[in-house]
């Protein structure tokens, strides 16, 4: 019977009830790598069995072999094993544990891994990560207990540690292609970023590669895209990720504050400095600094920040002390720069500073039907979750409607369209009704999937269905501009800007 984690027994080495969710609680939060997420977890199963070395085999849903997400086997970068090969093979075709206390008294066993290697397996446990439909998604093997050999005990806590395991996965962004199908889709290194397209993988190419140095980078994109994820999974993915990640949103503070944001102030340099206060450029020491919207950061603050990061020096405000911190800077905009340094707005050697390194995150429209299926199933899944609903799926007519749009408020704007969707809906398929999107013009709301729901004549442009996309949303929403932001997945400072453009 397979043990789970609300049934761990006591005594005998101790209670793993959520040891391993404790350990990589923080982490599923965040846009780290999936290899690093993957290896707390099975750092956290080889020390509570005492094993030498552990894997963490994933099914996956398109090859349907098994892959090796995490090895403590320094000599391969990978294993991949058909179903049925080895014990794993073996443990994920037939969803049942196996324990070799003498892998040498065992047919199962496939010496070829320890012949590449030069390690030698003496014992090995092996059982099934199943989710809460005991559908088989991988399979967690330990090799060698350091003190004696696999026993019964330790498989019933195995099979609790995969218990959590799994739990653990629901929470990432690897998902199966439906609840009954066996396996996950295992797309892009960073966990919460979705995506296969061939705009994302040049992103996650070039975002591992500027996680591996120190350099500014400049993320550009439309609102929405996702480049405060980038930003973090740089950081996250850096040397730098156990010091902080400070955030400053350049277009909500105002020009007279945004020197003492980030510089910080002295007692008694303005009004109301009744004590000395530290800046985002000091909080983030030993880390980040995430400029977001650099473009409306003033020229004043942008010839500080210009010294700041040539020297890593600044003064805060009303205050002679020189100050030094040893900061990275990560910038954001979707904006064009190149304008704005046209027109005087920012300095061109700041902007050389910022872009060191350049990142482009694609906007939703150009990644294609593939990944807005794979987003939308996504967030389906995480909002089931947390508002406590049945899990939904999209019907025929509903996917071809969210692709026939074109998302001016890019991945945030679909996320709020399926939140809405989740909490709204009580029926099994998600429908185009359900959809939060402004009703296509000349088109019927609730069309099938063969009536055209874009109401946009081909070749319009795209600034003109933008402009016609935000009047009919505020329209719908009586005039109010916070929630019409909120259905268009904008920020309320975006959406003023693109009213007075």
């Amino acid at each position: 019977m397979r043990i789970m984690a609300s049934d761990a027994i006591g005594g005998g080495g101790g209670d793993t009830r959520g040891s391993v969710l404790r350990s990589v609680k923080s982490m599923l939060l965040r846009p780290v790598t999936k290899a690093e997420l993957l290896t707390a977890m099975v750092d956290r199963v080889v020390e509570a069995l005492d094993a030498e070395r552990g894997t963490l085999y994933l099914l996956d849903a398109v090859t349907g072999e098994l892959v090796s997400r995490v090895a403590h086997l320094p000599e391969l970068s990978e294993i991949r094993l058909p179903l049925g090969t080895g014990v794993a093979g073996r443990v994920a075709e037939t969803g049942n544990a196996m324990l070799l206390e003498d892998v040498s008294e065992h047919e199962a066993f496939y010496p070829g891994i320890d012949e590449r290697t030069g390690f030698t397996t003496r014992s090995m446990l092996a059982v099934p990560v199943r989710d809460e439909a005991q559908v088989v998604r991988g399979v967690l093997q330990v090799l060698n207990r350091k003190h004696g050999r696999f026993g019964e005990r330790d498989r019933e806590r195995l099979c609790e540690l995969a218990d959590e395991v799994a739990d653990a996965l629901t929470r990432t962004s690897m998902q199966p292609i439906s609840e009954a199908d066996a396996g996950l889709l295992i797309d892009g290194p960073f966990n919460h970023i979705v995506g296969d397209s061939p705009q994302m993988v040049t992103l996650y190419d070039n975002t591992l590669a500027a996680s591996s140095t120190d350099a500014t980078v400049l993320i550009r994109g439309e609102s929405g895209t996702g480049k405060t994820l980038v930003a973090r999974a740089i950081h996250d993915s850096s040397e730098r990720r156990r010091g902080p990640l400070v955030h400053v949103d350049c277009t909500t503070l105002p020009a007279s504050l945004i020197e003492s944001e980030l510089f910080g102030h002295e007692r008694g340099a303005f009004t109301g400095a009744d004590r000395r206060v530290e800046g985002k450029v000091e909080t983030a020491a030993g880390g980040t600094l995430f400029l977001d919207e650099i473009g409306d950061l003033p020229l004043e603050a942008q010839g500080k920040l210009l010294r700041f990061l040539q020297e890593h020096a600044f003064e805060r405000v009303g205050g002679r002390e020189t100050l030094v911190a040893d900061v990275r800077v990560i910038s954001a905009t979707n904006v064009d720069l190149e304008a704005l340094i046209r027109a005087g707005r920012f300095r061109r050697d700041l902007y050389y500073r910022i872009r060191v390194v350049e990142l482009s995150v694609p906007p939703l429209r150009e990644r294609g039907a593939q990944d807005i299926r794979r987003l939308a199933e996504h967030f389906l899944a995480r909002f089931a979750r947390r508002h406590r609903r049945p899990t939904r799926a999209l019907s025929k007519a509903a996917l071809e409607r969210l692709c026939r749009h074109d998302w001016p408020g890019n991945v945030r704007e679909l996320e709020h369209c399926i939140e809405s969707a989740v909490v709204l809906s009580r029926a099994e398929l998600i429908e185009p009704r359900h959809l939060s999107l402004p009703p296509a013009s000349g088109a019927d709301e609730h069309a099938g999937a063969s009536d055209d729901a874009s109401g946009y004549p081909p070749g319009m442009a795209l600034e003109d269905v933008e402009r016609d996309h935000i009047e009919r949303t505020l329209a719908h929403c009586d005039g109010n501009q916070s929630e019409a932001a909120r259905l268009l997945g904008i920020g309320r400072n975006t959406l003023s800007r693109k009213l007075k453009r």
